[in-house]
């Protein structure tokens, strides 16, 4: 923070401000009002603006001096001091400005921090940050926008006996990111713009001034519109009025506001065209869609028809096949039946020998019931077979209720036990010999195939 920069004087503030000026573009202190200063500092005139009775004595004028300000004289006051420090940016803004005004208006009037109520009969005391009574402008200044408040503005735009105010702010205030820029904008509704000044250190040659607008885009996005911008030192003040390069303000701030019209209309414009382009792509696309789902309905109905097709074919050679199928079947069956026709004609001679067995086409082995006469196949004979009597057994009828085939069978178990010989087939009579099986050995018949007669060699 800077250390004190204003002192009161017969109740007038005189800001350290006060002793810059301008000559030939360069930044110099006056020496008149540097001596004067100094005689009033001697005098004991110059004072705390806080009321604590402190004198003051200006320190400034040495050019290695790194701050010009006012100094407290030892042991004057009366009270404690109140006064508040001052930030180093806006004592070197309003250093720049006094030179700005002194180099532009060239009126010698040039006075700082002027409460308005030595203008007008006003209660409130605001002040202006200059004022320069003969040519009737005044300059209010604000480091930061928090301190712009309504009740303020509208006692500095009241009548004030025909002073034009210029409001100026930091720099650093400016920018929005989109949101509404409240404190600038009251000022732009005041003055139909906002200045905003950059410095480096208090060095008037490399202040830079810009004026710019606050407007909302196409989104509702409030954007800062930079009109007009040049070195402090090349901003004209002519009747009032700024100049930059030459041109007014007010023309500047009128074409920039035609041209961002122009701008919101171009761009309401391009995205209209492009929601019309972006609605004839949709449109484009949605026929495409149906283009393609017609193609496709057109190949599934033609997928279908061959599909049905080839089911139609499919069944019609299925059908073929089956009518084939049944015709042969049926060919079968007859030539079956008459095979079979033909076995039972010839059955009764067939077991007219028993010498070989009876089969039918099929390799079905029949047999004669020796006691009811009965023919049948060999699955319906309990028992059947033996030498002599190969195609000849005992029903399962006869086997159950027959008499006389329990006691042949009494009689034949022990003829059978006299006469055994392990060495002749049961079934057949025929011999027996020993042969090798995947399930070991065993005795078989060699009469095989005909007689399929085996029995295991027990170890």
């Amino acid at each position: 923070m800077a250390q004190r920069t204003v002192a009161i004087c017969n109740g007038k503030y005189i800001g350290i401000e006060t002793i810059y000026t301008v000559i030939n573009g360069q930044q110099i202190n006056i020496p008149d009002k540097l001596k004067e200063l100094r005689e009033k500092s001697q005098n004991n005139e110059l004072f705390c603006p806080c009321g604590c009775g402190t004198n003051l004595i200006l320190v400034a004028g040495d050019k290695n001096l790194r701050e010009q300000h006012f100094r407290e004289k030892t042991g004057t006051g009366e009270y404690e001091c109140s006064m508040p420090t001052e930030g180093k940016i806006s004592v070197d803004s309003k250093i720049v400005l006094k030179c700005w005004l002194d180099d532009k208006l060239k009126s010698g009037d040039i006075e700082s921090r002027v409460p308005i109520d030595v203008i007008e009969d006003i209660k409130r005391r605001p002040e202006f940050t200059f004022l320069s009574r003969t040519k009737k402008l005044a300059i209010r200044y604000w480091r930061t926008r928090a301190n712009i408040v309504d009740d303020k503005l509208d006692v500095l735009t009241g009548n004030l006996s025909g002073i034009v105010v210029l409001y100026i702010v930091d720099g650093s205030n400016g920018g929005t990111d989109g949101q509404y820029p409240e404190a600038l904008m009251k000022l732009q509704d005041k003055q139909g713009f906002c200045l905003l000044l950059d410095i480096e250190e208090a060095d008037y040659s490399k202040a830079e001034l810009s004026a710019v607008f606050y407007g909302k885009d196409i989104d509702g996005l409030w954007q800062e519109n930079e009109f007009a911008s040049d070195k402090l030192s090349r901003v004209e003040l002519i009747d009032n009025h700024l100049f930059f390069n030459g041109e007014s303000i007010l023309s500047l701030l009128e074409k920039a506001k035609e041209q961002f019209t122009h701008k919101l209309e171009a761009e309401e414009e391009r995205r209209l065209k492009e929601a019309r382009l972006k609605e004839e792509r949709y449109k484009q696309m949605l026929e495409e869609q149906e283009r393609k789902r017609q193609e496709m309905e057109r190949q599934r109905e033609e997928n279908e028809k061959r599909l049905q097709q080839q089911r139609e074919e499919t069944e019609r050679r299925r059908k073929e096949l089956e009518e084939k199928r049944r015709i042969e079947a049926e060919k079968l069956e007859e030539e079956k039946r008459q095979r079979e026709e033909d076995f039972k004609r010839n059955m009764e001679s067939n077991f007219s020998q028993q010498e070989t067995q009876v089969r039918d086409p099929e390799g079905n082995r029949w047999i004669k019931c020796e006691f009811c006469g009965k023919i049948a196949r060999e699955s319906n004979f309990t028992s059947y077979g033996g030498a002599g009597h190969i195609n000849l057994g005992t029903c399962k009828d006869c086997s159950d209720n027959n008499p006389a085939v329990k006691e042949k069978t009494v009689q034949e178990i022990v003829i059978q036990r006299r006469k055994y010989d392990p060495t002749i087939c049961p079934d057949c009579g025929g011999k027996l010999r020993e042969r090798s099986g995947p399930y070991g050995r065993f005795y078989g018949c060699t009469n095989y195939p005909q007689c399929r007669y085996s029995r295991p060699i027990k170890k």
